[in-house]
Protein backbone atom coordinates (compact mmCIF):
# COMPACT_ATOMS: atom_id res chain seq x y z
CA UNK A 1 0.00 0.00 0.00
CA UNK A 2 2.90 2.30 0.82
CA UNK A 3 4.37 1.71 -2.74
CA UNK A 4 1.33 2.68 -4.49
CA UNK A 5 0.47 6.06 -2.19
CA UNK A 6 4.06 7.04 -3.37
CA UNK A 7 3.86 6.60 -6.80
CA UNK A 8 0.64 8.29 -6.79
CA UNK A 9 2.02 11.22 -4.38
CA UNK A 10 5.42 11.52 -6.59
CA UNK A 11 4.20 11.34 -10.13
CA UNK A 12 -0.12 11.69 -10.41
CA UNK A 13 -0.88 14.36 -7.81
CA UNK A 14 -0.08 17.84 -8.01
CA UNK A 15 1.43 19.78 -5.16
CA UNK A 16 0.18 23.03 -4.43
CA UNK A 17 3.63 24.86 -2.45
CA UNK A 18 5.30 27.59 -3.80
CA UNK A 19 8.45 25.70 -5.08
CA UNK A 20 6.39 23.30 -6.98
CA UNK A 21 3.42 25.68 -8.28
CA UNK A 22 0.97 22.67 -9.12
CA UNK A 23 3.79 20.92 -10.65
CA UNK A 24 3.80 16.99 -9.49
CA UNK A 25 7.27 16.26 -7.74
CA UNK A 26 8.76 14.61 -10.25
CA UNK A 27 7.96 17.59 -12.72
CA UNK A 28 10.10 19.43 -10.40
CA UNK A 29 13.07 16.86 -10.26
CA UNK A 30 13.13 16.57 -13.92
CA UNK A 31 13.09 20.62 -14.72
CA UNK A 32 15.96 20.89 -12.09
CA UNK A 33 18.22 17.82 -13.84
CA UNK A 34 17.64 19.54 -17.28
CA UNK A 35 18.68 22.61 -15.95
CA UNK A 36 21.71 20.96 -14.80
CA UNK A 37 22.62 18.88 -18.24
Amino acid sequence: DLDAWLVHYNTERPHLGYRNMGRRPVETVMSFVSQEA
